[in-house]
């Protein structure tokens, strides 16, 4: 939250890139209005949305079109509800329909912005509370036993709030208030974000940056310490149960952590985005001793937004065995569709539009609109072959994860079960690996406040069904996360009885 502005685009579309070897872009396609004069109606809105959704979404192309009877169904009841919604109703709106797709790298972009005016009215209006660190403290620990898990005092970068019930609301209700401010435009005391819980660990929020626009977001509960808060995340700083100590960094959630239990050495990655990369490699380079020294190494996927399948290489020699089976996904084997807007997207996605592999791809593109076409053709070369690996440091590898392990972090744990002395633990991943590397477009030159995030790859080796999109992937050994009072110690002693 504290660089909300600067990171939007950077972590809703991070899903991006999962399989490909470099980093692509991801913006929005140019051309959105000044002013708001001009915004769509929300039935026009939900109209441009469908559009868009069925003409670049290849989950829609491949699992829709054929079989459309439940898809026409949800979208005229969607349509009703378009024609009964104004101003910010007609986001909830476009949310449910693409969380009807369940696919993590389908969402709605929120491009929220107000004038000078507006800023100044909504600074006027916020809501203050009488409280400080001390006084939440103090609270906290009276009500220890009785605590929502959300409740407790939190942290990204300069910003620190206390999270404590909503005294205007329900029991349900929540207010993130302000004890350290990230910028000058808000001051203690301040509500920065309020929180309605929907299911244990599962909240909506309606979060306030620091222009004091104002964005609906999904907040998710991981490891009892990191909220995810697409886009965005807060660590957890007091209280903390010992178990939980050192699972995220004291500055900056997104990066990550190490830790170490005995002779256990825990790798804490809650972020694939590439921006923390060089953070991970110094960090791993500090500690290679330790990793190499270590009985058992246990790396830490709950909760993972995603990123760059690449962030976390620095890793793989304390990982990989010297012998492993074939990578499941080959990126040289994946698919597109053609569209104006993936058109748009190739033309920039894949490097410079006039180098020849971009050329004969938009040629594929441009000569089968609306169907599915290679990224890559015979002319690229075979992929580079994978050498054997060196064993380093402990014979005995586990990786968790849960229902909020995503994307890219997916791809690590594909990546290290392939090896002989890793074991995976916990529950199955949110499933994001057969619609890949995500971009925004917008749906109408007329809409500015919202936008269509959708993935723009297809994972070819898993067509025609995506079996782990729904189901994510399988643990090897499953975990009760939610009864564990301590499930690092749990996996610790299972690596312990491993041979």
């Amino acid at each position: 939250m504290t660089r909300f502005a600067g990171r939007l685009l950077g972590l809703s579309v991070l899903a991006a890139p999962l399989l490909a070897p470099a980093n692509l872009p991801t913006s929005p396609r140019p051309g959105v209005p000044a002013s708001a004069d001009s915004l769509l109606s929300c039935p026009e809105v939900f109209e441009a949305a469908a559009r868009t959704l069925e003409a670049d979404y290849a989950g829609y192309l491949l699992e829709i079109k054929p079989r459309p009877e439940r898809y026409r169904r949800e979208v005229g009841l969607l349509r009703s509800r378009a024609a009964r919604s104004q101003g910010d109703a007609c986001f909830f709106v476009l949310r449910d329909f693409v969380a009807w797709f369940h696919d993590p790298h389908l969402f709605i972009y929120q491009h929220s912005t107000i004038d000078s005016a507006e800023a100044s009215r909504r600074t006027s209006a916020v809501r203050v509370v009488s409280t400080d660190e001390s006084a939440a403290r103090a609270y906290y620990d009276r009500k220890r036993r009785d605590l929502d898990p959300l409740e407790g005092i939190w942290s990204d970068g300069a910003l620190r709030v206390a999270v404590l019930p909503d005294s205007t609301g329900t029991k349900r209700s929540f207010i993130a208030v302000v004890l350290t401010a990230d910028s000058a435009n808000w001051r203690p005391g301040a509500v920065r974000a309020r929180f309605t819980r929907r299911s244990a660990g599962n909240y909506d929020a309606d979060l306030s940056a620091r222009d004091y626009s104002r964005h609906h977001l999904a907040a998710t509960l991981h490891k009892r310490v990191l909220l995810r808060l697409s886009p965005g995340m807060w660590g957890k700083v007091y209280p903390l149960r010992p178990a939980d100590r050192g699972l995220v960094d004291s500055i900056d959630p997104h990066r990550s952590t190490l830790v170490t239990r005995g002779g256990t050495v825990i790798v804490s990655i809650p972020s694939h985005d590439p921006a923390y990369g060089p953070a991970f490699d110094s960090l791993i380079a500090e500690h290679a001793s330790q990793l190499t020294a270590a009985d058992r190494l246990i790396v830490d996927l709950r909760g993972n937004e995603g990123g760059s399948a690449q962030m976390a290489n620095a890793l793989r020699p304390w990982i990989a065995s010297a012998h492993q089976p074939p990578f499941p996904l080959e990126y040289r084997k994946t698919l597109i569709e053609s569209s104006p807007d993936l058109i748009h997207y190739a033309s920039r996605a894949f490097g410079p539009d006039s180098s020849p592999h971009v050329q004969r791809l938009l040629a594929r593109m441009n000569a089968h609109p609306g169907e599915i076409v290679p990224v890559f053709d015979s002319l690229e070369g075979p992929p580079a072959s994978e050498t054997d690996s060196v064993i380093q440091g402990p014979r005995r590898v586990g990786v968790l994860s849960d229902g909020g392990t995503v994307s890219a972090s997916e791809v690590m744990l594909l990546d290290a079960v392939r090896s002989s002395r890793v074991t995976s633990f916990g529950q199955p991943t949110e499933g994001a690996l057969y619609y890949q590397s995500t971009t925004v477009v917008w749906f109408s030159p007329r809409e500015r406040r919202w936008g269509f995030g959708f993935p723009t790859q297809i994972a070819a080796e898993w067509l025609p069904g995506p079996d782990t999109r729904r189901h994510g992937i399988e643990p090897q050994v499953r975990l009760d996360l939610d009864r564990l009072a301590d499930p690092l110690a749990t996996v610790d002693r299972a690596l312990q009885a491993r041979q």
